[in-house]
């Protein structure tokens, strides 16, 4: 091997380190989205299995997806206090395992 094939690796390795410090870089600068979910897109009530009734104990009432007086968060149009989807929860979205708390497995 020559000398110029050296100093070309050389220059090659450095220029791919170059590069990878730059994106890292950019990529180090770029923040995280707000989670707002009011700005999410809304499921029809028909693909979100929507039902104006409750389904046994569980109702849009209890649901952290609920907006007073008739709205959702996940679901589009007029939503009963009284209805129900799938998508129903007792935790809120912000939660993130708190209800998990002391628990064994969850």
């Amino acid at each position: 091997m020559s000398k110029i094939d050296l100093m070309s690796r050389r220059a090659a390795v450095k220029r791919i380190g170059a590069a990878a410090l730059a994106t890292g870089g950019i990529a180090s600068t770029v923040q995280a989205q707000v989670y707002k979910p009011q700005e999410q897109k809304k499921l029809t009530q028909k693909a979100a299995h929507y039902q104006d009734g409750p389904m046994k104990d569980e109702s849009c009432a209890s649901c952290p997806y609920f907006i007073q007086p008739n709205g959702c968060v996940t679901v589009e149009g007029p939503i009963s206090v009284n209805g129900w989807c799938p998508m129903y929860t007792q935790f809120s979205p912000f939660d993130r395992g708190a209800h998990c708390a002391g628990a064994k497995s969850c």
